[in-house]
């Protein structure tokens, strides 16, 4: 069997599974690992710990899961084990700072700012003004949402993760994601609507 087909065959397997040939020796099954789940990883140490070093800590998140495969006791809930391994890491760095953090949801927002901007096609000045100023707009009704909200519109709307990943993420019920989402939207469309009324006065 080709090492193409061989992929392909690992990518149907479970996470249990891909450990288990992983735990043999199997780096190509450890990889499948890492690429079903380091949106995830990248996702909570951004959060964590900023985007500047969330890449370098979710990449030893995965060289620690590696290193210690053999310690996996959780069937079925190795995601939730390379979380544990990851909030680690990122409390490590935080310990290492040896500073007061300032808020990593905050810093996340000012990063993916540009996402928040609508791509534009404008070809007048104005309307390109127009659109980096809904971003601004954007960015400052997200930031003014309770912290609880403001990390689930930011999973969910920025980031695009799914309300399952939300929950894990967060620990979070279904019904407690779905809720702040939706008020958090709210608010930010009533943010919205005052912030262009005072405009508009």
């Amino acid at each position: 069997m080709s090492p193409e087909a061989q992929r392909r065959e690992l990518q149907h397997l479970e996470d249990d599974q891909l450990v288990v040939f992983a735990l043999d020796g199997r780096l190509d099954a450890f990889n499948v690992l890492i690429e079903r789940h380091q949106r995830y990883i990248r996702g909570i140490c951004h959060n964590r710990v900023g985007m500047a070093e969330g890449d370098d800590v979710a990449q030893n998140t995965f060289i620690k899961a590696w290193s210690s495969l053999d310690s996996y006791n959780q069937a079925g809930k190795f995601r939730a084990w390379l979380s544990t391994i990851a909030r680690n890491a990122c409390n490590d760095l935080l310990r290492q700072r040896q500073r007061r953090p300032t808020s990593s949801l905050d810093q996340m927002v000012d990063d993916v700012g540009d996402h928040l901007m609508p791509a534009s096609t404008a070809r007048s000045p104005e309307e390109v003004i127009e659109n980096i100023e809904l971003g601004v707009e954007l960015q400052a009704a997200l930031k003014q949402l309770p912290e609880h909200q403001r990390v689930a519109v930011v999973y969910r709307d920025v980031m695009e993760w799914s309300y399952e990943e939300i929950a894990d993420a967060t620990g979070w019920s279904l019904g407690t994601v779905k809720s702040r989402i939706s008020r958090g939207r709210a608010a930010m469309r009533e943010q919205m609507t005052q912030m262009y009324s005072a405009e508009q006065s």
